[in-house]
């Protein structure tokens, strides 16, 4: 059972599945743009906006996002959200031609997470006049997870079952199991993982 408003212009393909959607928003401007939210995924207080076409949009299994945007611009870009992933509330944009969001497997976001690809205006050089700041792609492994306020810039990728401080702004890679905080980010401690379950010596 959902229930959703949907102001959609454009010959576009949105799969459902099992998927339950309440107060989910589409605002789409384009064509031959697809939306695919799997089995038993759970969303609400969502916006999804789309200008352009060919982008992809796919929510895989048990993932639940309790509020937020899913920020699409230009074309043929992509944001995939992998399994079992929970996101308290997060804005995801993908601003330039071809970039990507790919989050990965069992994430845990808090709350106010911010993840952009690009800046959604162009920064240019005076003297050789050409544009500086090109977007880049975001990757998350699997098993991350996200304090709230975070922002994540583009060009990142953060290893498999790392922690993200709360406030944190990432602007480069971080390495799988290892604990990363500040503004910058700065690598706090390796060699470790996490759990959602509350964990007693």
């Amino acid at each position: 059972m959902f229930k959703f408003k949907k102001p959609i212009i454009g010959k576009n393909n949105i799969v459902i599945n099992n998927g339950v959607l309440s107060n989910v928003k589409y605002d789409i401007i384009g064509n031959n743009n697809k939306i695919e939210i799997k089995d038993k995924a759970i969303l609400s207080d969502l916006t999804i906006f789309i200008r352009g076409n060919n982008h992809k949009l796919k929510i895989e299994e048990n993932c639940v996002f309790k509020r937020g945007f899913l920020w699409f611009e230009d074309s043929c870009c992509e944001i995939i959200i992998g399994k079992n992933t929970t996101i308290e509330s997060a804005h995801f944009a993908v601003t330039e031609v071809k970039t990507s969001i790919h989050v990965g497997e069992d994430c845990m976001f808090s709350n106010e997470i911010e993840l952009r690809t690009g800046d959604s205006h162009a920064i240019i050089d005076v003297e050789k006049n050409i544009k500086i700041n090109d977007a880049q792609n975001i990757t998350i492994g699997n098993h991350v997870w996200i304090g709230a306020r975070a922002i994540i810039l583009k060009g990142v990728c953060i290893g498999d079952n790392s922690i993200i401080g709360t406030g944190s702004i990432v602007t480069k890679d971080i390495p799988s199991c290892s604990v990363s905080a500040g503004v910058p980010s700065k690598l706090i401690k390796t060699n470790i993982n996490w759990v959602r379950e509350r964990f007693y010596n």
